[in-house]
């Protein structure tokens, strides 16, 4: 039995011990991460939905490796004296990338061995360049995404294993679950930066104090609201990354005990009628919001309430804002995905050990510290993360969050099951003539279809 993790806890209770050293073991994008244009495309866990096989496996074996210190270890992929270049991809922007960046510069000015080309690439079509080009040794050396992916990734040939490439000491810096998520079969395929999940984001002036339930928070912005200008409830509701949260409270899964997918059941009925009557009856959760409208809504005083990831912190400007987990529904508790942003090295990269040397500065403590500062990423690095929660009450929202959160997925099933679970998710919610019920049930049909046909031999 597949079981997911419930992450978090043990940094919790590190932050409030205030120890300096991290627990030995191995936590939107837009993303997503997942980034806030989309959710995962195939985006940003559940109680009760599988973990992928990071839950049930060991840590890595992390064997002898490079030394921890990734500046003081040898490309290794170039003649003496020579510099390394190695291409990253992400798909950071606004203060995220601000702050990769510096991260990026400091590296390249510190030595001269390794040489990072950081390459910005749309969130959207990131897993397909990444999925099409890495095999054909045609994509970067190492790139960042949510660790969603790696079943998949690993089953097409695109992640390089690091289970005994990176010293057992130099793993124990990061929140153990973290690392855990990054493995699968018993490899570890990345390094940690940081955890995504969903919040409440609120404008002040619009409302002071952040309301602990839902239902007394459509109540609170109902007379906030201007007709096609100003909106109660502000999120991307057609997604199934950000409609999970409502799946879990409603004691949904997204697979069940066997790993096959529990879309047409009560919990996801409840939860998609629920969300259908924020817009249908209740009128205080908008349709055809994107992740551009949400910035764009809240930065002009039209949003009073927003769902969104940490990433939303560095969008955000001349707001007066508060962060609170997400409210109660009807006495039950909200669970947002919560994914695992990672640094990974390529399979078909041909300079391996300079990738190597620096994924492991970009996961480092210099570099979470800045990302953290200046990018407000909620970094997998423990002891900075506790410096964080100390000085910014916004990390600590994001750490309450995450022990109500539910790890994503990373079977090459869940990335079947993204396009049919929006689909559903979206009618359900939006379009009047169609009844909830029977979009899971043709949901539920299409997935399980996908995943037999995937599993048949070619």
């Amino acid at each position: 039995m597949r079981k997911s993790i419930v992450i978090m806890c043990s940094a919790l209770a590190f932050v409030a011990c205030g120890k300096s050293e991290p627990k030995p073991g191995a936590p939107d994008a837009a993303t997503p991460a997942p980034a806030a244009d989309a959710a995962p495309p195939t985006p940003a866990g559940d109680v009760a939905a599988p973990a992928a096989d990071a839950a049930k496996t060991p840590a890595p074996d992390a064997g002898a490796a490079p030394a921890a210190d990734a500046a003081a270890a040898p490309a290794g992929d170039a003649s003496a004296g020579e510099t390394t270049e190695v291409v990253l991809w992400h798909s950071y922007r606004a203060g995220e990338l601000e702050a990769f960046d510096k991260v990026v510069d400091t590296f390249n000015n510190s030595q001269k061995r390794v040489r990072i080309r950081s390459q910005a690439i749309p969130y959207d079509p990131f897993v397909d360049k990444v999925t099409i080009t890495v095999p054909r040794g045609q994509g970067p050396d190492l790139f960042v995404f949510a660790h969603n992916m790696i079943g998949n990734w690993v089953e097409k040939g695109v992640l390089e294993p690091l289970s005994g490439k990176v010293d057992g000491e130099y793993l124990k810096q990061f929140l153990p679950e973290s690392v855990k998520a990054l493995v699968y079969r018993k490899n570890l395929y990345g390094l940690p930066l940081a955890m995504k999940s969903l919040v409440m984001f609120y404008n002040k002036k619009l409302l002071p104090e952040a309301p602990t339930t839902m239902e007394e928070l459509v109540e609170k912005v109902k007379p906030l609201q201007k007709p096609d200008e100003r909106y109660g409830i502000v999120y991307q509701a057609g997604g199934l990354y950000f409609h999970a949260m409502w799946i879990h409270a409603f004691g949904g899964v997204i697979f069940d005990d066997n790993h096959v997918p529990a879309f047409d059941s009560p919990g996801h009925l409840a939860a998609l009628e629920y969300v259908r009557g924020l817009h249908m009856k209740e009128k205080v959760l908008p349709k055809g919001i994107s992740g551009f409208m949400v910035t764009s809504l809240f930065n002009e005083g039209n949003a009073a309430v927003v769902f969104n990831g940490p990433w939303f912190r560095a969008e955000i400007e001349n707001v007066d804002y508060g962060m609170a987990t997400i409210p109660t529904v009807q006495g039950k508790t909200p669970k947002p995905m919560l994914g695992i942003e990672a640094v990974f090295v390529t399979k078909t990269s041909t300079k391996k050990e300079a990738a190597l040397e620096a994924a492991l500065y970009l996961a480092g403590a210099d570099s979470a510290r800045v990302r953290m500062n200046l990018g407000k990423q909620p970094v997998c690095q423990a002891a900075v993360l506790a410096e964080g929660a100390a000085a910014d009450p916004a990390m600590k929202v994001f750490m309450d969050q995450a022990q109500n959160a539910v790890l994503m997925d990373s079977s090459p099933e869940m990335q079947l099951l993204w396009t049919p679970g929006d689909t559903a998710i979206s009618a359900g919610i939006f379009v009047e003539d169609r009844k909830p019920a029977d979009e899971l049930k043709r949901a539920q049909a299409k997935m399980v279809g996908d995943i037999g046909k995937a599993e048949k031999p070619q």
